[in-house]
């Protein structure tokens, strides 16, 4: 990689490093990995460097935070933007090839959501619960669910958004994306025949 020339270019490149040691911290440690010691160390700067990029640990917790729960609304995105008549069969190759593009994103998100106790955690459960809002709508309008009643679908979306955030971190820490899909697969087509009979 080349050296970046500038002192704004090599400032970005610091921050971004900082970044990627804080996405790894959170992805293997939970929010409460982030220490700016260990952080500066696996940046390659000294300490008190991380302070011209943030003001504390806080702030990068709530930069990475963000970020991950824009990457859920992206995911999202896609999904919904998408016309298909079987989610069952379409959404899990989706998902699985999201956890393959961006693994680290998904392994951080997780462990963020398990770290309760941190103020972030609340930014991905918003998102979390946007998306299951977003998936209920989209849900609503399929053929299969249209005798469905409301409470119904709001149930399956909330199962569903479960399911697929299993798979896209079962997928992100190594296990077979082939067989995280069919097992996805499955459920939500058991998650979505439940809803269709209620």
């Amino acid at each position: 990689m080349a050296t970046p020339r500038t002192r704004a270019e090599q400032k970005r490149h610091t921050r971004a490093l900082i970044v990627g040691a804080g996405r790894h911290a959170v992805a293997t440690r939970g929010f409460t990995g982030l220490v700016v010691r260990e952080l500066a160390r696996e940046a390659g700067i000294v300490p008190t460097a991380f302070y011209r990029h943030f003001e504390s640990v806080d702030d990068l917790a709530s930069e990475l935070a963000a970020g991950a729960a824009e990457v859920l609304g992206a995911f999202i995105d896609e999904l919904v933007a998408t016309p298909t008549d079987d989610p069952a069969t379409d959404w899990p190759g989706r998902a699985a090839d999201a956890a393959t593009r961006d693994p680290q994103t998904w392994a951080m998100f997780a462990r963020g959501l398990a770290d309760t106790a941190h103020p972030d955690h609340r930014v991905l459960t918003a998102a979390v619960d946007s998306a299951r809002r977003r998936l209920g709508i989209t849900l609503g309008r399929l053929e299969t669910l249209s005798g469905a009643d409301g409470t119904a679908v709001d149930i399956a979306a909330d199962l569903v958004v479960v399911v697929l955030l299993r798979l896209l971190v079962e997928v992100s820490v190594g296990y077979a994306a082939r067989t995280a899909r069919d097992e996805c697969a499955a459920r939500l087509r058991l998650i979505l025949a439940g809803a269709a009979v209620s």
